[in-house]
Protein backbone atom coordinates (compact mmCIF):
# COMPACT_ATOMS: atom_id res chain seq x y z
CA UNK A 1 0.00 0.00 0.00
CA UNK A 2 1.49 3.13 -1.20
CA UNK A 3 -1.17 5.72 -0.90
CA UNK A 4 -4.29 5.21 1.73
CA UNK A 5 -7.79 5.82 0.49
CA UNK A 6 -9.77 7.12 2.57
CA UNK A 7 -13.66 7.67 2.80
CA UNK A 8 -15.34 10.02 5.55
CA UNK A 9 -18.03 8.45 7.01
CA UNK A 10 -20.97 11.63 7.92
CA UNK A 11 -20.84 15.00 7.32
CA UNK A 12 -21.27 17.37 10.23
CA UNK A 13 -18.62 19.67 11.69
CA UNK A 14 -16.03 17.10 12.74
CA UNK A 15 -15.98 15.50 9.72
CA UNK A 16 -15.62 18.80 7.99
CA UNK A 17 -11.93 19.39 10.14
CA UNK A 18 -10.93 15.85 9.93
CA UNK A 19 -11.24 16.93 6.00
CA UNK A 20 -8.96 19.52 6.14
CA UNK A 21 -6.11 17.82 7.61
CA UNK A 22 -6.53 14.98 5.68
CA UNK A 23 -6.37 17.43 2.61
CA UNK A 24 -3.59 19.13 3.91
CA UNK A 25 -1.69 15.97 4.45
CA UNK A 26 -2.38 14.67 1.34
CA UNK A 27 -0.77 17.82 -0.23
CA UNK A 28 2.24 17.57 1.66
CA UNK A 29 3.09 13.84 1.47
CA UNK A 30 0.76 12.42 -0.42
CA UNK A 31 0.61 9.68 1.64
CA UNK A 32 -3.55 9.32 1.70
CA UNK A 33 -6.26 10.18 -0.77
CA UNK A 34 -10.04 11.57 0.72
CA UNK A 35 -11.87 9.85 -1.98
CA UNK A 36 -15.51 9.48 -0.80
CA UNK A 37 -17.76 10.44 1.73
CA UNK A 38 -21.03 9.01 3.07
CA UNK A 39 -24.43 9.81 4.52
CA UNK A 40 -27.43 8.36 5.24
CA UNK A 41 -28.64 11.60 3.57
CA UNK A 42 -27.74 11.55 -0.32
CA UNK A 43 -27.88 15.16 -0.92
CA UNK A 44 -25.89 15.93 2.02
CA UNK A 45 -23.04 13.84 1.19
CA UNK A 46 -22.99 15.42 -2.57
CA UNK A 47 -22.89 18.94 -0.63
CA UNK A 48 -19.80 17.72 1.55
CA UNK A 49 -18.08 16.33 -1.46
CA UNK A 50 -18.59 18.84 -3.76
CA UNK A 51 -17.14 21.83 -0.65
CA UNK A 52 -14.13 19.52 0.28
CA UNK A 53 -13.32 18.20 -3.71
CA UNK A 54 -14.12 14.48 -2.55
CA UNK A 55 -14.50 12.51 -6.01
CA UNK A 56 -17.25 10.20 -4.78
CA UNK A 57 -20.51 10.66 -2.07
CA UNK A 58 -22.72 7.66 -1.04
CA UNK A 59 -26.04 8.29 0.38
CA UNK A 60 -25.80 5.17 2.72
CA UNK A 61 -22.68 4.36 5.24
CA UNK A 62 -22.88 0.47 3.32
CA UNK A 63 -22.20 1.45 0.39
CA UNK A 64 -18.76 3.48 1.02
CA UNK A 65 -18.08 0.18 3.07
CA UNK A 66 -18.59 -1.97 -0.20
CA UNK A 67 -16.27 0.27 -2.09
CA UNK A 68 -13.45 -2.02 -3.27
CA UNK A 69 -11.53 1.52 -3.67
CA UNK A 70 -11.70 2.58 -0.69
CA UNK A 71 -8.65 1.58 2.38
CA UNK A 72 -9.66 3.13 5.64
CA UNK A 73 -12.77 4.79 7.08
CA UNK A 74 -13.26 7.90 9.51
CA UNK A 75 -16.35 7.16 11.75
CA UNK A 76 -17.83 10.76 12.56
CA UNK A 77 -21.60 10.06 13.57
CA UNK A 78 -22.82 10.57 16.73
CA UNK A 79 -21.38 8.38 19.91
CA UNK A 80 -24.52 5.76 20.16
CA UNK A 81 -23.54 4.57 16.47
CA UNK A 82 -19.92 4.05 16.95
CA UNK A 83 -20.08 0.52 17.77
CA UNK A 84 -21.96 -0.41 15.27
CA UNK A 85 -20.48 1.21 12.36
CA UNK A 86 -17.09 0.18 13.48
CA UNK A 87 -18.22 -3.27 13.34
CA UNK A 88 -19.23 -2.69 9.75
CA UNK A 89 -16.57 -1.45 8.68
CA UNK A 90 -13.93 -3.30 9.73
CA UNK A 91 -15.68 -6.54 9.24
CA UNK A 92 -16.17 -4.98 5.25
CA UNK A 93 -12.07 -5.02 4.64
CA UNK A 94 -11.68 -1.43 6.26
CA UNK A 95 -9.54 0.40 8.19
CA UNK A 96 -11.02 2.33 10.83
CA UNK A 97 -10.50 5.64 12.65
CA UNK A 98 -13.48 6.24 15.29
CA UNK A 99 -14.42 9.48 17.09
CA UNK A 100 -14.50 9.23 20.81
CA UNK A 101 -15.79 7.43 22.44
CA UNK A 102 -16.02 4.40 20.90
CA UNK A 103 -18.96 3.52 22.42
CA UNK A 104 -21.68 4.64 25.28
CA UNK A 105 -20.38 1.73 27.98
CA UNK A 106 -17.33 -0.38 28.14
CA UNK A 107 -20.12 -3.45 26.91
CA UNK A 108 -20.04 -1.42 23.43
CA UNK A 109 -16.39 -1.27 23.33
CA UNK A 110 -15.09 -4.49 23.85
CA UNK A 111 -17.24 -5.87 20.81
CA UNK A 112 -15.28 -3.65 18.40
CA UNK A 113 -11.82 -4.59 19.74
CA UNK A 114 -13.01 -8.22 19.60
CA UNK A 115 -13.71 -7.22 15.78
CA UNK A 116 -10.92 -5.88 14.86
CA UNK A 117 -8.58 -8.31 16.62
CA UNK A 118 -10.29 -11.27 15.25
CA UNK A 119 -10.20 -9.73 11.40
CA UNK A 120 -6.42 -8.56 12.19
CA UNK A 121 -7.43 -4.96 10.89
CA UNK A 122 -6.24 -1.43 12.24
CA UNK A 123 -8.15 0.22 14.44
CA UNK A 124 -7.87 3.20 16.67
CA UNK A 125 -9.79 5.65 18.66
CA UNK A 126 -9.26 9.27 17.04
CA UNK A 127 -8.03 10.58 20.51
CA UNK A 128 -6.55 13.39 18.18
CA UNK A 129 -5.21 15.30 21.42
CA UNK A 130 -2.76 12.46 22.36
CA UNK A 131 -0.60 12.98 19.00
CA UNK A 132 -0.49 16.87 19.18
CA UNK A 133 3.09 17.71 19.96
CA UNK A 134 2.93 19.89 23.18
CA UNK A 135 0.94 16.98 24.93
CA UNK A 136 3.68 14.83 24.12
CA UNK A 137 6.39 16.89 25.29
CA UNK A 138 4.48 17.34 28.47
CA UNK A 139 3.80 13.78 28.69
CA UNK A 140 7.48 13.36 28.34
CA UNK A 141 8.78 15.78 30.70
CA UNK A 142 6.60 14.12 33.28
CA UNK A 143 7.42 10.77 32.33
CA UNK A 144 11.21 11.64 32.35
CA UNK A 145 11.15 12.71 36.25
CA UNK A 146 11.66 16.64 35.20
CA UNK A 147 9.01 17.27 37.80
CA UNK A 148 9.57 14.73 40.47
CA UNK A 149 7.40 12.28 41.31
CA UNK A 150 3.35 13.40 40.53
CA UNK A 151 1.38 14.32 43.16
CA UNK A 152 -1.40 16.28 41.82
CA UNK A 153 -3.31 16.39 38.39
CA UNK A 154 -6.09 18.55 36.99
CA UNK A 155 -7.89 19.27 34.05
CA UNK A 156 -10.78 21.61 32.93
CA UNK A 157 -13.16 21.82 29.82
CA UNK A 158 -15.73 23.51 29.34
CA UNK A 159 -17.92 25.02 26.27
CA UNK A 160 -21.24 26.68 26.50
CA UNK A 161 -24.26 24.96 24.26
CA UNK A 162 -27.68 25.56 23.48
CA UNK A 163 -29.57 23.32 25.41
CA UNK A 164 -31.23 21.58 23.14
CA UNK A 165 -32.95 18.59 23.88
CA UNK A 166 -32.71 16.54 20.46
CA UNK A 167 -29.30 17.57 19.88
CA UNK A 168 -26.63 14.67 20.27
CA UNK A 169 -25.41 16.65 23.60
CA UNK A 170 -28.49 16.53 25.80
CA UNK A 171 -30.21 13.78 23.82
CA UNK A 172 -29.48 10.21 26.22
CA UNK A 173 -30.01 7.84 23.59
CA UNK A 174 -27.12 10.32 21.06
CA UNK A 175 -24.54 9.66 24.24
CA UNK A 176 -25.53 13.33 25.59
CA UNK A 177 -23.63 14.76 28.91
CA UNK A 178 -20.43 16.65 29.32
CA UNK A 179 -19.25 13.41 30.42
CA UNK A 180 -18.88 11.74 27.06
CA UNK A 181 -18.45 14.81 24.57
CA UNK A 182 -15.95 15.92 26.44
CA UNK A 183 -15.22 14.80 29.73
CA UNK A 184 -13.36 12.04 28.35
CA UNK A 185 -10.44 14.87 27.60
CA UNK A 186 -9.58 15.18 30.91
CA UNK A 187 -9.98 11.50 32.20
CA UNK A 188 -7.72 10.64 29.33
CA UNK A 189 -5.62 13.25 30.43
CA UNK A 190 -5.27 11.39 34.23
CA UNK A 191 -5.20 8.20 32.30
CA UNK A 192 -2.11 9.01 30.72
CA UNK A 193 0.32 11.32 33.25
CA UNK A 194 -0.75 8.65 36.10
CA UNK A 195 0.96 6.23 33.75
CA UNK A 196 -1.84 4.19 32.96
CA UNK A 197 -3.18 2.98 36.13
CA UNK A 198 -6.51 2.53 37.58
CA UNK A 199 -7.50 4.70 40.24
CA UNK A 200 -7.82 2.85 43.53
CA UNK A 201 -11.17 5.51 44.00
CA UNK A 202 -13.63 7.60 42.01
CA UNK A 203 -15.74 10.30 44.16
CA UNK A 204 -17.84 12.24 41.26
CA UNK A 205 -21.03 14.47 41.39
CA UNK A 206 -23.15 15.53 38.40
CA UNK A 207 -25.71 18.63 37.35
CA UNK A 208 -28.72 17.03 35.44
CA UNK A 209 -30.22 18.52 32.43
CA UNK A 210 -34.02 18.07 31.82
CA UNK A 211 -33.10 15.07 29.94
CA UNK A 212 -31.22 13.49 32.50
CA UNK A 213 -27.55 13.56 30.61
CA UNK A 214 -24.95 15.66 32.89
CA UNK A 215 -24.22 19.40 31.94
CA UNK A 216 -21.46 19.09 34.55
CA UNK A 217 -19.40 16.74 36.26
CA UNK A 218 -16.82 17.26 38.78
CA UNK A 219 -14.32 13.72 39.21
CA UNK A 220 -11.84 12.83 41.74
CA UNK A 221 -9.62 10.19 41.36
CA UNK A 222 -6.95 9.10 44.18
CA UNK A 223 -4.53 6.37 43.07
CA UNK A 224 -1.88 4.73 44.84
CA UNK A 225 1.00 6.28 46.44
CA UNK A 226 -0.90 9.50 47.11
CA UNK A 227 -1.54 10.52 43.48
CA UNK A 228 -4.81 12.88 43.10
CA UNK A 229 -6.31 13.84 39.79
CA UNK A 230 -9.36 17.05 39.93
CA UNK A 231 -11.16 16.59 37.15
CA UNK A 232 -14.26 18.90 35.68
CA UNK A 233 -16.47 19.37 32.44
CA UNK A 234 -19.29 21.27 31.37
CA UNK A 235 -20.96 22.59 28.36
CA UNK A 236 -23.14 24.98 29.87
CA UNK A 237 -20.21 27.31 30.96
CA UNK A 238 -18.61 29.88 29.06
CA UNK A 239 -15.47 28.49 27.77
CA UNK A 240 -12.89 30.74 29.16
CA UNK A 241 -9.28 30.01 29.69
CA UNK A 242 -9.33 29.09 33.50
CA UNK A 243 -11.45 26.62 32.93
CA UNK A 244 -9.72 25.08 29.82
CA UNK A 245 -6.52 23.75 30.99
CA UNK A 246 -4.71 21.53 32.79
CA UNK A 247 -1.64 21.05 34.93
CA UNK A 248 0.56 18.17 36.75
CA UNK A 249 2.32 18.70 39.87
CA UNK A 250 5.35 17.15 41.21
CA UNK A 251 7.44 17.01 44.25
CA UNK A 252 10.03 19.32 42.48
CA UNK A 253 7.82 21.12 39.78
CA UNK A 254 4.91 21.45 37.32
CA UNK A 255 3.74 21.60 33.98
CA UNK A 256 1.23 23.73 32.53
CA UNK A 257 -1.28 22.81 29.29
CA UNK A 258 -3.80 25.66 27.89
CA UNK A 259 -5.74 24.13 26.34
CA UNK A 260 -4.96 20.97 27.19
CA UNK A 261 -6.63 18.99 24.44
CA UNK A 262 -5.40 20.86 21.61
CA UNK A 263 -2.32 22.70 23.49
CA UNK A 264 -0.22 24.60 21.16
CA UNK A 265 2.61 25.30 24.15
CA UNK A 266 3.69 23.04 27.36
CA UNK A 267 5.45 25.10 29.87
CA UNK A 268 7.70 23.99 32.56
CA UNK A 269 7.54 25.58 35.96
CA UNK A 270 10.42 24.50 38.91
CA UNK A 271 8.71 24.18 42.39
CA UNK A 272 8.24 27.89 42.88
CA UNK A 273 5.97 27.94 39.56
CA UNK A 274 8.76 30.29 37.56
CA UNK A 275 8.87 29.15 34.04
CA UNK A 276 11.88 26.75 33.38
CA UNK A 277 11.13 25.64 29.94
CA UNK A 278 8.55 26.53 27.06
CA UNK A 279 7.80 24.09 24.19
CA UNK A 280 5.48 26.01 21.49
CA UNK A 281 4.41 23.75 18.88
CA UNK A 282 1.74 25.82 16.33
CA UNK A 283 -0.49 23.17 14.22
CA UNK A 284 0.82 22.30 10.84
CA UNK A 285 -2.90 22.70 10.07
CA UNK A 286 -5.66 22.34 12.58
CA UNK A 287 -4.19 19.44 14.88
CA UNK A 288 -5.84 16.67 13.86
CA UNK A 289 -3.03 15.83 11.19
CA UNK A 290 -1.11 14.19 13.73
CA UNK A 291 -3.61 11.29 13.96
CA UNK A 292 -3.93 11.20 10.56
CA UNK A 293 -0.11 10.74 10.32
CA UNK A 294 -0.25 7.69 13.32
CA UNK A 295 -2.65 6.14 11.32
CA UNK A 296 -0.29 6.35 7.93
CA UNK A 297 2.60 4.97 9.75
CA UNK A 298 0.62 1.72 11.51
CA UNK A 299 -1.04 1.15 7.94
CA UNK A 300 2.05 1.82 5.72
CA UNK A 301 4.23 -0.49 8.11
CA UNK A 302 1.18 -3.32 8.54
CA UNK A 303 0.63 -2.69 11.86
CA UNK A 304 -3.05 -2.86 13.03
CA UNK A 305 -2.60 -0.96 16.37
CA UNK A 306 -1.02 2.42 17.23
CA UNK A 307 1.58 2.43 20.36
CA UNK A 308 0.22 5.90 21.41
CA UNK A 309 -3.56 5.07 21.19
CA UNK A 310 -3.87 1.56 22.14
CA UNK A 311 -7.22 -0.70 22.28
CA UNK A 312 -5.83 -1.05 25.98
CA UNK A 313 -5.83 2.89 26.37
CA UNK A 314 -9.55 2.84 25.17
CA UNK A 315 -11.10 0.11 27.10
CA UNK A 316 -9.66 1.50 29.85
CA UNK A 317 -10.77 5.16 29.94
CA UNK A 318 -14.51 3.68 28.87
CA UNK A 319 -14.22 1.60 32.08
CA UNK A 320 -13.39 4.78 34.10
CA UNK A 321 -16.26 6.44 32.72
CA UNK A 322 -18.54 3.96 33.26
CA UNK A 323 -17.07 4.13 36.71
CA UNK A 324 -17.80 7.89 37.46
CA UNK A 325 -21.88 7.20 35.95
CA UNK A 326 -21.69 4.71 39.05
CA UNK A 327 -20.58 6.69 41.48
CA UNK A 328 -21.52 9.86 40.45
CA UNK A 329 -23.89 12.07 43.27
CA UNK A 330 -26.21 14.57 41.77
CA UNK A 331 -26.05 18.30 42.69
Amino acid sequence: MDVIRWGIVATGGIAGTFARALRYEAARTGRSELRAVASRDGDKAASFAQKWGVPVSYGSYEALFRDPEIDAVYIATPHNSHPELSIAALRAGKAVLCEKPLGLALADVRPVIETARAERRFFMEAMWMKFNPSFRKAHEWASSGRIGPLRYLRADFSLDAPFVPASRLHDPALGGGALLDIGIYPITFATCFAGKRKPDAIRAVMEPAPTGVDLSNRITLAYSGGLRADLWSGIAVAPIEDLRGAVAVGETGAIRLPYFWMAQRAVLLDHEGRERERFDAPFDCNGYEYEVREVEDCLLAGRIESTVQTWDDSIMVMELLDGVRSAWERF
